[in-house]
Order: C-alpha cells, then sequence, then structure tokens
C-alpha cells in the first residue's frame, strides 16, 4: 500500500466492511470527522442526558514539526466540524530511541498551552520510547459533547448537524427512546444534493507549507529572504477553526467537513463521494497563501494535494451569507463552486476543465528524507 491514508477503496474493503459489533449509533461512514456515542440517564447535577452524546475523533500525526499544533488544531477542528463541542484531549507519545527529556517537556508544554487557548483539557495518555519508531508519532483521541436540540441548535455551541448516524426503529434496543440523538437532516447522503454552495474556510496547504519550511530552512533560505521563510513557518499558527464551523452553522450550512491528508482536492473528493454528489469548482477561488505557493513551487509540489489542517469545506444554502459572517470575523473565506447532481467532478481552471481524481499520497512525503527522520 502507498504512504499516507489509505485508498477509499481499501479502507471500505478492509476497514469498514469488517466492523460487524456496531454501536447504537451504527458504524463508521466514509469521511466521518467524529463518532457519536450517546449518553442516556441522569447527569449528577440531577438534569436528564437525552440528547446528548460524546463525540470522539482520533488524530495521528507523525513527525516533530508543528506537532503539538497539528494535534490539538486537528483535534478542535475534527470536532468542530462533527458539531460537536471540544472537551478534552488524551495523547500517546512515542518517540525513538536518543530523545532528549526536554523535547518531550517542551512538547508538552506547547499541547498544554494550546488546550488552555482553546479551552479543552489534556487529560492522561501514554508517553513511551519505543524501538519500533524512527521520529515521533503522536495520536491523540479527542473527546467532545453533542446535543440534539431542535429548538435551540446554538445554544450550547453545539450544532445538531451531524451526518451518518442511522435512525432506528420502534422495538429496536435504544429505539424509542433515542429520538433526540437522529441527525434532524437524516443520514448525511441525503442531507447533501445538488445545487449547494461550497465554501472554503481557511487557506489551503499551510500545514504542509508551514511543516516544510521549518524542516527545509537552510534550502528554502538559499532562495527567499530568512524574514519571508519565518513568515512562513508560521502559516499554522491560527490551525484552529473552531469558531468558523459555528458561524457556518448558525448561517445555514448543510455539512463541514475537515481537510487534513491529501489537500483540499481529497477534501473535495471525500464530501463529494459520501453524499453522493458531483461538484464543479472554480480552482482560481480556492484561498491560499502566497508563501504555500512559493514553497511548493520551489520543491515542485502541488498545493492542493498538500495537507490542509485548519481547512474547512461547507456545504450551505447561501454561500455568500456564509462568507460574510466568517470574514466579519476575520476568517478568511471564499464560495469555490457548487455541488452538482450525478457523479462528475469538475475542477475548472479559466477555460480549463479537468476531472477531480481519487485522493493520492500527500505531496509533504516528497521532501522527507531519511537524513530528517
Amino acid at each position: 500500500m502507498r504512504r499516507g491514508k489509505v485508498k477509499e477503496s481499501v479502507l471500505r474493503r478492509s476497514v469498514l466492511r469488517q466492523l460487524h459489533n456496531k454501536s447504537v449509533s451504527g458504524s463508521p461512514l466514509y469521511s466521518e470527522d467524529a463518532g457519536l456515542f450517546p449518553l442516556p440517564g441522569k447527569h449528577a447535577d440531577g438534569s436528564s442526558g437525552e440528547g446528548l452524546s460524546v463525540a470522539i475523533s482520533v488524530n495521528p500525526v507523525e513527525g516533530w514539526a508543528l506537532a503539538a499544533q497539528r494535534a490539538v488544531y486537528g483535534a478542535v477542528n475534527s470536532l468542530a466540524a462533527a458539531g460537536a463541542m471540544p472537551q478534552s484531549v488524551a495523547p500517546v507519545i512515542l518517540m525513538p530511541e536518543g530523545t532528549e527529556e526536554t523535547r518531550l517537556k517542551l512538547l508538552i508544554r506547547e499541547m498544554d498551552a494550546l488546550c488552555g487557548q482553546e479551552q479543552i483539557s489534556l487529560v492522561a495518555g501514554h508517553t513511551a520510547v519505543s524501538p519500533f519508531v524512527r521520529t515521533l508519532v503522536l495520536s491523540v483521541t479527542a473527546m467532545g459533547l453533542w446535543k440534539a436540540d431542535s429548538d435551540c441548535m446554538y445554544e450550547t455551541g453545539i450544532s445538531a448537524s451531524v451526518h451518518g448516524h442511522h435512525r432506528q426503529k420502534e422495538g429496536e434496543p435504544g429505539g424509542a427512546d433515542r429520538h433526540a440523538f437522529q441527525n434532524p437532516v437524516e443520514d448525511f447522503p441525503d442531507a447533501m444534493r445538488g445545487g449547494l454552495d461550497l465554501v472554503v474556510a481557511g487557506t489551503v496547504g499551510r500545514e504542509g507549507a508551514a511543516m516544510i519550511a521549518i524542516e527545509k530552512e537552510k534550502e528554502l533560505t538559499d532562495r527567499y529572504a530568512v524574514s519571508y521563510i519565518e513568515q512562513a513557518k508560521h502559516l499554522f499558527d491560527d490551525g484552529s477553526l473552531r469558531t468558523a464551523a459555528d458561524l457556518a452553522r448558525a448561517a445555514g450550512t448543510v455539512h463541514i467537513h475537515d481537510v487534513r491528508e491529501g489537500g483540499i482536492f481529497a477534501g473535495l473528493w471525500e464530501l463529494a463521494a459520501a453524499g453522493k454528489v458531483g461538484l464543479t469548482v472554480d480552482l482560481k477561488k480556492i484561498p491560499i497563501r502566497q508563501h504555500t505557493i512559493e514553497v511548493c513551487e520551489h520543491f515542485q509540489l502541488n498545493p492542493y494535494l498538500l495537507r490542509s489542517g485548519g481547512t474547512m469545506i461547507m456545504a450551505c444554502e447561501n454561500g455568500a451569507r456564509v462568507v460574510s459572517s466568517l470574514t466579519e470575523a476575520g476568517i478568511t473565506a471564499a464560495v469555490i463552486g457548487q455541488t452538482t447532481e450525478g457523479n462528475d467532478r469538475i475542477i475548472r481552471y479559466d477555460d480549463e476543465i479537468r476531472y477531480l481524481e481519487p485522493p493520492k499520497e500527500d505531496e509533504y512525503y516528497k521532501t522527507i528524507d531519511t537524513a530528517y527522520l
């Protein structure tokens, strides 16, 4: 198998189809950002747990570059994209032999500071030096709360538009009492349809570009000014889009997908394939920073296939309204296209038309060398 995320066909065939012990919320779906686990009964304060679920997402990162930001922002964004209020993260840290303790201490301090910034807790995990890894492997289990409340979707900051949680019939385990856990827009594929606006929040490729700027700083400074590369190294400093997700839902967003490995092209494919829709996208309208373009040009990389943590794709009834809301909050956003009926996934660049292909290996892997690892 190739490096990075496995292909969609492999995931469906060798992972999803092998899952037979399903939870009451159903089995995982392709492109799902988080799963739900209902919390029935009463809470310690006497309040009802009806309609409340725990949302769980797993976010692995590899390599030391921006590890804390990638882990915490990835955790927050995946839960926010799924409509949950992030609560805590639990890290599993595997380090190669020879790692100095000061490096571990710095990583934890950075993660703790970011968790404080995002108002979430860093809870107990597992930390080890392993002979089986050559660089840092940091896997974060993120936990949040999801509330179904048809009368007031946004009172708690938790949206109810989470996809992929199947309806249960009367007589099934938890059936009649689980009405509050159902998705108000039905299953995710039914919520998606042609004619929706596609909005991108955040600039694409910045996670990968920032990592490359850090790891290849010396090579890049032979071509660009030191100050310019220093700016590129900080492209991912504001990688949280938690506020963007809340604002987008309040402005009428049907679905949000967190973009990570494989870049914006992978994210678009995942959204369209899961929603069973086509799409048409104007490449020139996708927001991207010039620093990202310059880093990619130097290494001959496609920035639209480069890991894009800190970016979300939103399918909206009114993209202009969503963009206006995000822009007023200082968040970069643009309408880049629309969903369509059928399966054609078209990328336009002026008069040129190309068809989106299934996700490929992330461009970042082309820059890896064993000396860095």
